[in-house]
């Protein structure tokens, strides 16, 4: 078995955001032009113009001749470490007798990971305007308020807030019309596994318009598509769309109940978050062909009801009998200020007897050893210094913010944490 090959560039492409182009979500590089400066983008480019480029001609050679590739260094570095990585290792023989000795082919791309631009209607504690342009909008307002707090945030950006770039711009390649046709026919001709992500799709026109595009000419049944979605927003003709596709997959990004998730995930609203989930499971026993997964950022400003969650969404399983499943790879290591490692020993030495006592009550095995995993990380770090400034940066960041917003803090909503980061910043 190769320690390099994946399939991945004979059959996935990845547009971020930004409509930069990568190999898959995890490589290190962009995809690069021929002059090997300019990148590919689709606010100027086709969807299709690298798939044979010299870029990745190239990197198909050099994953049949077993080379390493740098911009494979996260999954190389995963499988170092025992864990299961995104590689996938199958079918090199059949990519090798179709790869011409250039390393073009003319397998056309199956699988695309499309993200619509960071038009989204939320902002996110542990976001950023990477995804989601009212992030930056917000920080600029805040700023004209206080500019010092402004200044404060770049100097400590990944610490406090994950500051990328412009931050008023604005990523929407799909309104160049012209670019739009090219990706929406390329899609409904070739994708078969579609992963659709924001931004929030659900607040992109354009994204019911691909589906819409794809029903009209015929195509949606043979695409698997998972839809990334805050669950903020639903369209009545995706019950009209679902029934065609081949299979679905609802990923809700949910990171707490009634108030907490409205806390994080700002400006969400819990009503309305169960009126879509209630939309996707009837959507799903209708069809009997989708599935939803939870999909929690674990984080400090949840952690402690981690498993409240669980049992909720373990509740509403057995309640609308549907599967229903849980993604545990979302661990918040930036902004710093919200991993939940960085809390003050007595909270963690509360987390633990908390958690452990709660996950008494979670009815699925998996679940509860996911629990525990971070119960036991927990218990691992509590020798580990307390760091008083990023106490101190959660606390300044977290109250400004809450203040600008008007809405419920911090504070109140978690008033044991508060607690315990006070006593720790008092004793600077």
């Amino acid at each position: 078995m190769s320690k390099t090959f994946c399939a991945y560039p004979w059959r996935h492409l990845y547009v971020q955001t930004t409509g930069h182009q990568k190999i898959c979500c995890l490589s290190n590089e962009h995809i690069t032009k021929d002059d090997g400066y300019h990148q590919f983008n689709l606010s100027r480019d086709n969807l299709s113009s690298g798939w044979n480029s010299d870029y990745m001609k190239n990197i198909r050679k050099k994953m049949l001749k077993g080379e390493s590739l740098p911009t494979c260094k996260r999954c190389y570095d995963l499988e170092a470490k025992g864990i299961s990585s995104m590689r996938d290792k199958t079918n090199m023989e059949y990519y090798k007798l179709n790869t011409a000795n250039d390393g073009s082919i003319t397998i056309p791309m199956k699988h695309l990971e499309l993200h619509f631009g960071n038009v989204c209607n939320l902002t996110c504690k542990m976001c950023s305007q990477q995804f989601s342009h009212l992030i930056g909008k917000e920080l600029l307002r805040m700023g004209t308020i206080d500019p010092e707090f402004l200044k404060w945030v770049k100097k400590h950006s990944g610490v406090v807030n994950n500051w990328s770039g412009e931050l008023d711009v604005v990523y929407d390649w799909f309104k160049n019309d012209k670019i739009k046709k090219e990706v929406f026919e390329k899609i409904s001709a070739d994708v078969n596994f579609l992963s659709i992500v924001g931004g929030e799709p659900t607040a992109i026109p354009e994204f019911f318009e691909l589906l819409e595009f794809c029903y009209n000419n015929g195509t949606l049944e043979k695409k698997d598509i998972i839809l990334f979605t805050n669950l903020t927003n639903t369209n009545y003709k995706l019950t009209q769309w679902m029934k065609k596709v081949k299979n679905f997959t609802i990923y809700g990004s949910i990171d707490g109940l009634n108030e907490r998730n409205e806390y994080i995930r700002y400006p969400s609203k819990w009503n309305k978050i169960l009126d879509s989930l209630n939309f996707y499971q009837e959507l799903i026993k209708n069809t009997q062909r989708g599935g939803l997964i939870f999909g929690p950022t674990i984080q400090l400003l949840n952690i402690d009801h981690f498993a409240d969650m669980i049992i909720f969404f373990e509740q509403f399983s057995e309640k609308h009998q549907i599967e229903l499943s849980i993604n545990w790879t979302s661990v918040v290591t930036a902004p710093v200020i919200y991993d939940y490692l960085i809390s003050p020993a007595d909270y963690k030495q509360y987390l633990i007897e908390h958690l452990y006592k709660k996950a008494e009550a979670i009815q699925i095995q998996n679940n509860k050893r996911e629990v525990l995993t971070h119960v036991k990380t927990l218990e691992s770090s509590l020798n580990n210094q307390t760091d008083l400034h990023l106490i101190n940066a959660f606390i300044k960041f977290n109250d400004f913010q809450d203040k600008f917003r008007k809405c419920s803090s911090w504070r109140a909503l978690l008033p044991k944490l508060e607690n315990s980061m006070t006593a720790a910043a008092l004793k600077r």
